[in-house]
């Protein structure tokens, strides 16, 4: 192999351990204040290198921080000059017989330079679940995603909705007289970075390196199986993933509920009923947030801003992203259609064939009927309020359904 070709070739093998590969980190302590003392940058990937850095080597080193930042540790004495090595950007020689054993262990504990496959596959995995081995694809519906199914004679009913992170209910049923298995399998897919996982009772705990920022997987479950890398044949990988791989084993008749949560804190709900209300609970902040709905003579306007409008909002939220567009769009167009005061809320008598708004108040729905007449008032229950179209609380108070007429 020539020289340019072996440079070549030295290069592209640092980049990729770059881009793919993460420090095999659990639950190892790293001292990143020492680390930080003697210059290195810990917001940047460190490549550990034992051997004597030469010419051939400082080329494959420049061409590779040409692509990819990161931090090169040299623990040999290089055969190049120092003034040739400045070239290198976050570069430090320190001879391992000089480390301390704290700035050791921490620089070991991040060394992204560690045996692995070099043949691995970069075909990056997204994110799903599987039962048994099959995808499967959640259906959304109100401010909660949903499937329900039946697979080798176990019917599942698998809900994920948001409250405190992610949160996933599984029901698996076996209604036959024989003894049934089936396997679940989650992947979440973490956006890129550096991690550490450690795996504490009834958690993940998940911390980015780089930003300290910690997250956690809570499950209940004896038998689950874990791996933190979406790329096969790299065991820690910058393209990270929590992947949960469980079997349950159902007896005759015999159902299960399992229920799992990804998100800031650390917790978990044992008791189904408790998970049960937590999942009422998400729908009711959800139905406080996209708080009115309306209907109009418009069906295509009523669709947009009843179901497609929130439901492109909450997936992007589901997804750890924010749609700004149709966030301001939808606010924009509820702020049209009523005026929140201290006192109470108007409609907008200008709006355009509107002709009933759902408001939601105290866990429900109250419906404002817009009728047509020549005067002008409220009717709640059996009280008419004439020459008044502001709905404070005690004309919502009177009834659910309320008339509202702006006069001729």
């Amino acid at each position: 192999m020539k020289k340019k070709e072996y440079i070549e070739k030295m290069a592209n093998l640092i980049i990729n351990r770059v881009r793919f590969h993460a420090p095999i980190v659990y639950d190892k302590e790293v001292d990143f204040e020492i680390l930080e003392v003697i210059g290195i940058d810990t917001s940047l990937p460190i490549f550990k290198y034992d051997k004597s850095i030469n010419a051939v080597m400082l080329d494959a080193f420049k061409r590779a921080q040409a692509e990819v930042n990161f931090n090169i540790i040299a623990t040999n004495e290089p055969s190049v000059s120092e003034k040739k090595l400045k070239a290198l950007k976050n570069f430090i020689y320190i001879r391992e017989e000089e480390l301390g054993y704290s700035l050791l262990a921490s620089i070991n504990a991040l060394n992204i330079n560690y045996k692995s496959n070099s043949e691995f596959d970069k075909e990056i995995e997204e994110n799903y679940i599987k039962v048994n081995d099959e995808i499967v694809n959640l259906n959304y519906k109100n401010y909660y995603l949903h499937k329900k199914a039946i697979s080798d004679g176990v019917v599942y009913e698998i809900r994920e909705f948001l409250l405190n992170g992610r949160n996933f209910i599984l029901n698996f049923s076996n209604g036959s007289n024989e003894k049934r298995i089936a396997s679940f399998e989650i992947n979440i897919v973490l956006p890129r970075g550096y991690y550490r996982f450690k795996r504490e009772t009834n958690a993940i705990k998940i911390e980015n390196l780089c930003s300290h920022d910690t997250a956690y997987f809570n499950f209940v479950s004896k038998n689950a199986k874990f791996s933190f890398s979406t790329i096969s044949g790299v065991e820690s990988s910058t393209h990270a993933c929590l992947n949960m791989k469980m079997n349950i084993s159902l007896n005759a008749k015999e159902q299960k509920r399992f229920y799992f949560n990804f998100g800031e804190n650390k917790y978990c709900f044992t008791s189904p009923k408790d998970a049960e209300r937590f999942f009422e609970i998400s729908q009711e902040k959800m139905s406080e947030i996209f708080d009115i709905k309306v209907l109009t003579r418009n069906k295509q306007f009523d669709e947009e801003f009843n179901v497609y409008m929130p439901q492109k909002i909450w997936l992007s939220w589901l997804n750890l992203t924010i749609d700004e567009e149709n966030e301001k769009n939808y606010l924009k167009t509820k702020n049209t259609i009523i005026n929140k005061t201290e006192n109470g809320l108007k409609i907008n008598e200008n709006f355009k064939g509107l002709k009933q708004v759902q408001i939601y108040l105290n866990s429900g729905y109250k419906r404002v009927f817009i009728v047509p007449g020549n005067e002008r008032y409220i009717l709640s229950g059996k009280t008419k309020y004439f020459n008044f179209n502001l709905l404070t609380k005690e004309v919502f108070e009177k009834n659910n359904e309320i008339y509202l007429s702006f006069g001729g």
